[in-house]
């Protein structure tokens, strides 16, 4: 397993990688062994955040690491382990809301305040290639929806309320 180097908007070349779309992952590809070795850089390389950036990591997105594919680990504060997602698509239930306070590997020392559903729903692909369906709730839903926005190319900034 290797360290990737996380990309953030103080280089303007990373900073066009993290807001570009990423592209679906097909299943041929996620049992690929390239594909599977790529999933085990990106965990450790989430896992070990603090020796490159020096903050612990709540998640990491694939395009951190300059690769623009659907792919997300989220750390679950429940479980207290790292999960990945593999083209998420989350769809939010119900209208609450909550604001609070978000920091991001890729846009180092800036903390704002960002609006998020509290309940979400979401339809992923896991490691082994099988469609999965889980609801997530507060902190996980926050940590859910800010990595799957690095997707879309949308970074917590860009919504933050001041």
């Amino acid at each position: 397993m290797k360290q990737l180097k996380i990309f953030t908007i103080e280089d303007p070349k990373e900073e066009k990688i993290l807001r570009k779309i990423s592209k679906d992952v097909s299943i041929e590809e996620i049992k690929s062994e390239d594909f599977q070795q790529f999933l085990k850089d990106l965990l450790f390389t989430a896992k070990n955040s603090e020796d490159q950036v020096g903050i612990e990591s709540g998640g990491i997105s694939a395009p951190q690491v300059g690769v623009n594919k659907r792919v997300v680990y989220i750390f679950n504060y429940e479980t207290e382990e790292f999960e990945v997602l593999i083209n998420p698509v989350v769809q939010n239930i119900g209208n609450k809301t909550e604001i609070d306070i978000e920091g991001c590997l890729s846009v180092p020392n800036t903390e704002k305040n960002v609006k998020r559903f509290k309940k979400i729903k979401v339809k992923y692909i896991d490691k082994e290639g099988q469609k999965v369906n889980r609801r997530f709730t507060g902190l996980n839903s926050r940590v859910v929806q800010h990595e799957n926005d690095h997707l879309d190319g949308v970074l917590f900034i860009d919504k933050a309320i001041d």
